[in-house]
């Protein structure tokens, strides 16, 4: 048997963090970039979502700051030799926000309700490999898997995979009950959602003090981004998230000001539609890859500090698993020439390019692509849409070409499975590959991580010939913060889980 346990609550997700003496207490102000898009955590997609209200839920296990699973709900696990069978012991008296006690049916009902097709859980991949969860007593939860599947700890991990209570799912759209340190008050769109602080909840830090510090959490949204550094200049909030490439460079000269923040481990690419023609030919995908200068669209659409150019694939920077291909990224106007000749496009065509106009790091690139594409005789033309208009459009297919990423996930499973298996429910670019699907059923059936490094690499130089996408950049993420602001932990995951062990020093 291999075993994984919590020696204290210090290797808890809770117990993260600043254990510097600290005053509790105060409600943090905080400036976000978009509303959420929907409450429901099942059935979200929307990373606005994920991070205003994983403070509000807990997941069975967590990463930590370094990207390690480590204990939430669950202080302990077990694996059976041939890894299908999962034993999880729960923690004990932790209790729902209406009051109720958590028990193991409640994360067999949680985890039933994101695989269930009726949920319409775009995560419901996640744990298709689970034939079966029961809990044999109220602190016991056993997983069956019909094969074996290493990422399941990441996928259990990934912060809206959270655990609900059965008799509070049909209202979770409207009012999000969990076991997390703040509890949901209010949702105003467009204006502001309210927490405050959950006095029954688990989490101590590494003193054996009660998390969370703050009183509460009040985000308020602020779609422009000059409007949110404005903001915190003013004092009008204390924190704000995604400080855009323009101000990273003044704001860290500034003295009343923190930036915390770097590398982000997520991937931003050109996604490419491949049931739309002339998409659907790999030759025109691979063509428009060439075209690309990943370099100058870092140097000028993000000013040089507001990411890393991508190498040819889509796992964080320093990955082990990744395989970078160091021609890629470099135009080759002359290959991309011949490749559109081949297909039949040698005169170009006109290419629909749908972004969002709420995340600066997703539309800036655009017209730099544009200008890229133009000596290709391929037409771009940009529609750029606010978040919750655009989001829905891009989740049902309805673009050519769109400009997002994946982020914030903890096994290169999430990165290669989600976006490019056939039957994943977050393939968003109709891509079909049967040597892909093969490649991707196998590494997560195979626990060695030599092996699967090995295989892994096969799906990523795939991927760069089939180009479903072409890969752009890994983005920084930076978070900046007044000095009244203590404790707050930067997740190079993009998760805001560091607001645990946050507190104001006025």
């Amino acid at each position: 048997m291999k075993t994984r346990t919590a020696l204290t609550l210090v290797l808890s997700l809770a117990a993260l963090g600043s254990a510097h003496a600290q005053t509790a207490g105060g409600i943090l102000r905080a400036g976000m970039q978009a509303d959420p898009v929907g409450l429901d955590p099942h059935v979200t997609q929307a990373t606005s979502t994920r991070n205003q209200l994983e403070n509000v839920y807990d997941t069975l296990v967590a990463f930590d700051a370094s990207g390690k699973v480590v204990p939430s709900l669950a202080t302990r696990w077990t694996t059976s030799k041939d890894g299908l069978t999962w034993t999880f012991t729960l923690r004990s008296g932790v209790k729902f926000h209406n009051g109720r006690t958590l028990e193991a049916s409640d994360v067999v009902y949680s985890i039933g309700r994101i695989k269930d097709p009726a949920t319409k859980s775009p995560r419901s991949g996640d744990f298709e490999l689970v034939k079966s969860i029961t809990a044999p007593n109220k602190s016991t939860v056993v997983m069956t898997l019909s094969k074996p599947f290493s990422p399941l700890l990441s996928k259990l991990a990934f912060s809206l995979n959270v655990i609900v209570p059965k008799e509070a799912a049909a209202t979770l759209n409207t009012k999000p009950v969990g076991t997390g340190p703040f509890t949901f008050v209010e949702y105003v769109p467009q204006t502001r959602m309210v927490l405050k602080k959950n006095p029954n909840f688990w989490g101590k830090d590494a003193k054996g003090n009660k998390l969370p510090y703050l009183d509460g959490i009040t985000f308020s949204y602020l779609p422009d981004p000059t409007a949110r550094v404005t903001a915190l200049r003013t004092g009008t909030v204390d924190w704000i998230e995604y400080v855009p490439s323009t101000d990273i460079t003044a704001l860290k000269g500034n003295a009343a000001v923190n930036v915390l923040g770097g590398p982000a481990a997520n991937y931003r690419a050109l996604f490419l539609n491949v049931a739309q023609k002339p998409l659907n030919d790999p030759r025109v995908r691979r063509a428009i890859a060439y075209a690309m200068n990943n370099q100058e669209i870092v140097d000028v659409a993000l000013l040089g500090v507001g990411g890393l150019p991508s190498a040819g694939t889509v796992l964080p920077n320093g990955s082990y698993y990744g395989q970078p291909d160091p021609t890629y990224g470099k135009p080759n106007l002359d290959k991309a020439r011949a490749l559109l000749k081949d297909a039949g496009y040698g005169s170009g065509f006109t290419l629909e390019l749908k972004v969002t106009s709420t995340y600066d790091f997703l539309r800036t690139p655009a017209e730099i692509i544009q200008a890229q594409l133009a000596p290709l005789g391929i037409k771009v033309n940009i529609t750029a849409l606010e978040w919750s208009v655009y989001l829905p459009d891009i989740l049902k297919k309805n673009y050519m070409s769109t400009i997002l990423g994946e982020s914030g996930q903890g096994d290169p499973d999430d990165y290669l499975f989600t976006p490019f298996a056939s039957d994943s429910g977050g393939n968003l670019t109709n891509f079909k590959d049967a040597t892909i699907d093969t490649l991707l059923d196998q590494g997560r059936q195979t626990a060695d991580p030599a092996a699967r490094k090995a295989i892994y690499a096969k799906v990523q130089q795939r991927l760069v010939e089939l180009s479903p996408m072409v890969f752009l950049y890994s983005s920084t993420q930076y978070e900046a913060a007044g000095k009244a602001v203590q404790g707050y932990e930067h997740f190079p995951n993009t998760s805001y889980v560091g607001l645990r062990t946050t507190w104001l020093k006025r």
